[in-house]
């Protein structure tokens, strides 16, 4: 009997495929022409096999990027990577993100640009090199193809054409122009620094690159402070415009990535010219911070701490201290102590007497002698004239916090871009000519394995002044890798341009970056140096507009669970603990184990191979294992316990696909009335618009993929459940719902979907073939974006005060073509709204998120409690 029902089963499965084949020959011919056909598998269950096998068969077609005519350009930028060799699973949550990102828009009819890179030089890969007995190119070289491959390998459709690398003499020749333009402007200078000194790695140290332990991040070495020259970029001087660029309109969704930017540059409540002091037979840079201009127009004395760095190594004696006032071309007196109270992070202070009661009373305490006289300064127009005065004359004058320091770029080490300076006896540092670039690191042939320094490098090191001809030597620091990709997202716009780093004319109209995405770790410094360097450019007149991204989507860590020996903080291995009841035990000893979520590392066993996910699941399947869930910016805790939902939905959609292809195969005929009929289409019709609205609103503009992931999963049950036969062999309702419902699902799966699709496609019977929305002759990767019917209500949200307070269903026509004065018109008809408004109107802010939902919050004269959310909207608005 078994034998028998498994025969007929297998005889019913042939019959169905022989019908699919028919019918698919058939419609090609008439429909689809030459698009590619399916394998026409349906009749077996999806598999990890059978999406291997879809992979393959559609992997060429996922990663093509025909350009659109006439239509706008859309940048999405992720971070690029360093090479390390392997990917990691917080490399595939990044490029998961860009791709399903820069997917989505070409959807939307854009011209998308989705270019990747390699940020190729660092101390990570000379040390890695240095250990294996090569070259660092070499292993940085080997790394770069190794991670190209599994790039490609997950199917990401990057502009490879575009590919550009920080250690390719191409790239960072340019990066060497843009330093001597620094440097010509006055942005880039040398002087003494006390610094972190690493004495493992031989290399000066950020201060974020030493632990809270006072080690160093890298080699784990107790950190040591010594005094070296270095070079630094003034991006001090750009201070308040990168404070206040925070406010500017072209930012979107920056949230909470604004607030840990004004922190780090701080409220610019000072200013900052550079004084010459007298040291000997020779002058040194002292920048003087004041919260008062003014003074450095009546200063009178400068107090400087005992600590600071031009004191270092000399015999203090204040008796013979001066100091050039560059304002007032007269000298002034210096005073060594630490009785002042500093303003934060400074140890220079200026002090005007004749015209402060505490400077008097500072110069009392140190027994400097002043007249007290009583003078009436007009504080703000002095300001002012003194600020004014610091710009004309070239020394300062700019707004900045005590606390920001300019940017120290010197490493110590030789796999890094070389900075463009000799240095010469006679003329002091000297730039490269420009025509000399790049300068490159010393042919790799010639150098040995485990050489650290360009210092050691003689023959390189030593070289003619461009200026006088004499006997010179090169600058052997090399530059900080911040400095390479501080502006790369430029030169991807050009990667060919032999004449310079970019043409302008290749930015207007792809910049600021659309959507930048990239981990939050660098939403303070990378983010920063990038502004910074894109003010520059700006300042230079070489770019269309000063920010450089207009939209961040910063995504969380990629965590696993790790265990550790509680008493001795040992990581163990999974297959080493044993749980025990409640509790976790050492195998071995049966010590008590710690379990916890922390960033995945090899060190801690908690890692994810990506490729064991793509050999076992597909690329399609571990994006959206990475994807579903969780929101980009929510750390991502990885677990197997994932799979089962994503694997279930993924044969729901090959069951649905399935069951249209026998049913429209079939001659089933109607039974149930046309009321009952239109009933269940009025339900396909609802859940249709309302799933691609919510969707369309998460992939496009919160870009919490995840929910919009969620809502195409709620698309597939209302396909599957308690919908008739007859309903998806006939319905044109059921027919459009469902290939809406494949092309949303393309971003995240195209290979899946190119499948879908194309099994879709050879259904016979088809009644939507005059629908508008969708062009039968193209894949699913070249169809628009499924949009709602014009007639369709979405939600009108009104907030009052942060509360909402009405939620009105408007046309989606309609909602398209409203403004904010007519939003508020018509909500102030509503009783809900105009009895919560009597204390009269504020403010008013409309968000209108076309074919989605619109929201219009108001702000009354009242004093409610506000949600932390719409505080930030009020604040940041």
């Amino acid at each position: 009997m078994k034998t028998y029902n498994f025969s007929l089963k297998m005889i019913t499965y042939l019959k169905i495929g022989k019908i699919l084949v028919n019918c698919r020959h058939l419609h090609n011919s008439k429909t689809i022409g030459n698009l590619k056909n399916s394998l026409g598998l349906w009749h077996l269950d999806i598999n990890t096999e059978i999406k291997l096998k879809i992979e393959d068969h559609w992997s060429q077609d996922v990663v093509s990027t025909p350009k659109l005519k006439d239509v706008d350009t859309y940048y999405v930028l992720p971070m690029f990577p360093y090479p390390s060799g392997n990917l990691h699973m917080g490399h595939v949550r990044v490029y998961s993100i860009s791709d399903t990102i820069a997917r989505f828009y070409k959807l939307s009819g854009k011209n998308v640009i989705h270019p990747i890179g390699w940020d190729a030089f660092g101390l990570p890969a000379e040390n890695a090199a240095i250990e294996r007995n090569i070259l660092p190119h070499q292993w940085t070289q080997t790394n770069i193809d190794s991670m190209k491959q599994q790039l490609k390998n997950l199917s990401y459709n990057f502009d490879w054409n575009r590919e550009l690398s920080t250690c390719d003499p191409k790239y960072y020749k340019w990066t060497q122009y843009i330093f001597l333009k620094l440097f010509e402007k006055g942005l880039a200078y040398q002087c003494k620094a006390k610094v972190n000194w690493d004495p493992v790695d031989k290399t000066v140290l950020a201060d974020e690159q030493v632990d809270e332990f006072g080690c160093s991040w890298r080699s784990g070495a107790k950190v040591e402070s010594k005094v070296l020259t270095q070079w630094f970029i003034k991006t001090t001087k750009f201070a308040q415009k990168l404070y206040d660029g925070l406010q500017s309109e072209s930012l979107e969704d920056w949230k909470d990535i604004i607030n840990l930017q004004r922190h780090w540059i701080g409220e610019c409540n000072g200013v900052i010219v550079t004084f010459q002091m007298k040291l000997g037979n020779e002058y040194k840079s002292l920048d003087i911070w004041t919260s008062d201009p003014y003074k450095f127009i009546h200063g009178e004395f400068i107090a400087i701490s005992k600590s600071n760095i031009l004191l270092h190594g000399l015999k203090l004696d204040n008796s013979n201290l001066k100091c050039l006032n560059p304002l007032t071309n007269m000298e002034i007196p210096v005073y060594v102590t630490d009785n002042v109270n500093f303003a934060p992070e400074r140890d220079v202070y200026l002090a005007s007497p004749a015209t402060d009661d505490e400077d008097y009373k500072l110069a009392r305490e140190l027994g400097i002698y002043v007249n007290k006289r009583d003078i009436i300064l007009d504080k703000e127009k002095e300001n002012q004239d003194a600020i004014d005065l610091a710009q004309r004359k070239c020394v300062g004058g700019h707004y900045v916090s005590s606390k920001l320091k300019d940017w120290l770029i010197s490493r110590q080490r030789y796999w890094g871009t070389p900075i463009p300076i000799i240095h010469c006896r006679e003329c002091g540092p000297v730039p490269v000519p420009y025509e000399d670039l790049p300068v490159e690191l010393p042919l790799v042939e010639a150098v040995e394995p485990g050489v650290q320094t360009l210092a050691n490098i003689h023959d390189w090191v030593n070289c003619k002044c461009p200026k006088c001809g004499s006997n010179a030597t090169r600058e052997t620091d090399t530059m900080d890798t911040f400095v390479d990709s501080s502006w790369y997202y430029y030169r991807f716009l050009d990667p060919n341009n032999n004449e310079k780093p970019f043409d302008k004319n290749h930015l207007s109209g792809k910049t600021p970056v659309n959507v930048y995405v990239g981990g939050k770790e660098h939403a303070v410094l990378h983010l920063y140096y990038a502004r910074f360097m894109s003010y520059f450019l700006h300042s230079l007149g070489w770019t269309p507009s000063e920010e450089p991204f207009k939209k961040l989507v910063v995504q969380g860590m990629v965590m696993g669970q790790s265990y550790k020996v509680k008493s001795s903080g040992k990581y163990l291995h999974p297959n080493d603990v044993e749980k025990v009841g409640k509790a976790y035990k050492e195998k071995n000893t049966g010590e008590a184990v710690l379990v916890q979520w922390e960033k995945m590392s090899k060190s801690k066993y908690n890692g994810e191979n990506p490729e064991r996910l793509l050999s076992s699941y597909g690329s399609d399947t571990t994006k959206l294992l990475m994807l579903a869930d969780v929101p980009p910016e929510t750390s991502r805790r990885w677990s197997d316990a994932t799979l089962p939902g994503v694997l279930n939905w993924q044969h729901r959609l090959w069951l649905t696909i399935r069951d249209f292809l026998k049913h429209r195969s079939s001659n089933l005929g109607k039974t149930m009335t046309d009321d009952d009929f239109k009933k269940h289409e009025a339900k396909i019709y609802d859940a249709r618009n309302y799933y691609t609205a919510t969707a369309t609103y998460h992939f496009k503009y919160t870009h919490k993929l995840s929910v919009g992931i969620s809502r195409l999963q709620s698309l597939t049950t209302a396909l599957r459940n308690n919908v008739p036969p007859e309903v998806i062999a006939h319905s044109k309702e059921f027919e459009l719902a469902l290939a809406s419902l494949i092309i949303m699902l393309s971003p995240v799966t195209p290979h899946f979907s190119s499948e879908l699709w194309s099994g879709f496609l050879s259904a016979p019977n088809r009644v939507g073939l005059d629908l508008p929305s969708f062009d039968w002759e193209k894949s699913v990767l070249d169809q628009r974006w499924p949009k709602v019917d014009d007639h369709y209500k979405l939600s009108f949200l009104c907030k009052v005060d942060g509360a909402d307070r009405c939620d009105m269903k408007i046309k989606s026509i309609d909602l398209k073509n409203m403004n904010q004065e007519t939003a508020l018109n018509m909500m102030m008809n509503e009783e809900s709204v105009a009895k919560w408004t009597k204390s009269g109107i504020r403010r008013t802010k409309f968000e209108s998120y076309p074919g989605c939902r619109a929201i219009l919050y108001i702000f009354t004269h009242r004093q409610p409690k506000i949600k932390k959310d719409d505080k930030k909207l009020e604040a940041t608005n």
